[in-house]
């Protein structure tokens, strides 16, 4: 399964950036939410996990791809 780096936050190094997979779908790489009140106010089920990205990586990609 390939994925297509649409956007990133930085020049160098791991750090927060939106993918595309081949089916069409979308992953984001950020910080992990680890924070137990934020979790909690998700309520996440145990197969999911939430990350946290900068506004400017998704408004950057979005704003483009209205544009």
């Amino acid at each position: 399964m390939a994925l297509e780096k649409l956007l990133s936050d930085c020049r160098e190094g791991p750090c927060p950036t939106l993918w595309r997979t081949e089916e069409g779908r979308y992953i984001v790489q950020g910080y992990k939410v680890l924070d137990p009140e934020r979790l909690a106010q998700l309520g996440l089920p145990e197969n999911e996990t939430a990350v946290e990205v900068t506004a400017e990586l998704l408004e950057g990609f979005f704003g483009a791809a209205r544009g």
